[in-house]
């Protein structure tokens, strides 16, 4: 989310959002970045959803109709949930020779949107300056009131239905998951303002990544399945909500803020 300019098609790089992440994929043949507007699209767009389906497809050539072949598919944030939308409507599929990657995404809608939603309200407003640079100023994009968490005042009859949708698809189809517990993360210009989110956001659980609690990431996945260390398939981190794009590395010392190791050795 947050990216307010589409691409056409495919790009080679995305190092903005994703920093060099060709270099920590060895076992890829070709990388491919879709490059989607997440500000003025919410999650359920048909559109949106149509067109996560196309870029998917357009990756490999043994793709055939909506079935998406021979790829390795990793989604950040509500990416997760744009693509579990789409295989939950039958708009595409993943075959057995494709992985889905899953890092950080809200399944059950995240409590940031409630709270810049009942910011914008005029109920919480100075907080929500502090976090600006992170969560958007008034009014809430379209995206991100499309993040209303799953069951409360902001949701909807027909957003609750979806995310039990799409949580099924992810369930099912997910090969890999980063979530997290703890939101203290790496080092960077952004560490602070998720120091901030994870202290000043209505949570559900202090587990969470300053915009993404764990259990929302991890939507019904057994929390046991989860190890916290990079050699783990589904990692349970410490790391905050933009750490887990890779822009920042790893850290030095806790094998639970390692997520470019994790997706080397992954792959």
């Amino acid at each position: 989310m947050g990216i307010d300019k589409e691409e056409l098609t495919n790009v080679d790089s995305f190092d903005y959002y994703w920093g060099n992440l060709t270099d920590h994929a060895p076992c890829c043949s070709s990388i491919k970045f879709a490059v989607l507007d997440t500000v003025n699209n919410s999650w359920i767009s048909d559109t949106q959803q149509y067109k996560v389906c196309d870029r998917a497809l357009a990756v490999s050539d043994t793709s055939a109709g909506t079935v998406i072949k021979d790829t390795i598919i990793v989604t950040h944030s509500m990416g997760n949930l744009m693509l579990a939308g789409a295989i939950a409507l039958g708009k595409c599929s993943l075959d057995s020779s494709t992985s889905w990657v899953g890092l950080a995404g809200p399944m059950k809608g995240s409590m940031g949107s409630d709270f810049v939603q009942a910011s914008c309200a005029g109920e919480t407003n100075d907080l929500l300056e502090k976090v600006a640079n992170v969560t958007g100023k008034c009014p809430p994009t379209t995206a991100l009131v499309s993040l209303a968490y799953q069951g409360e005042r902001f949701s909807s009859v027909e957003l609750n239905a979806a995310y039990t949708a799409a949580q099924e698809a992810y369930t099912t189809n997910v090969t890999a998951l980063m979530c997290s517990e703890g939101y203290s993360g790496l080092v960077s210009e952004y560490q602070a303002q998720f120091w901030i989110l994870g202290a000043i956001v209505p949570h559900k659980s202090a587990d969470n990544d300053g915009m993404v609690e764990f259990e929302s990431c991890a939507a019904g996945i057994p929390a046991s399945q989860f190890g916290d260390t990079w050699r783990s398939k589904f990692y349970r981190t410490k790391l905050n909500h933009y750490d887990s794009e890779f822009l920042y590395g790893d850290g030095l010392f806790s094998e639970a803020k390692m997520p470019v190791k994790w997706f080397e050795c992954l792959l």
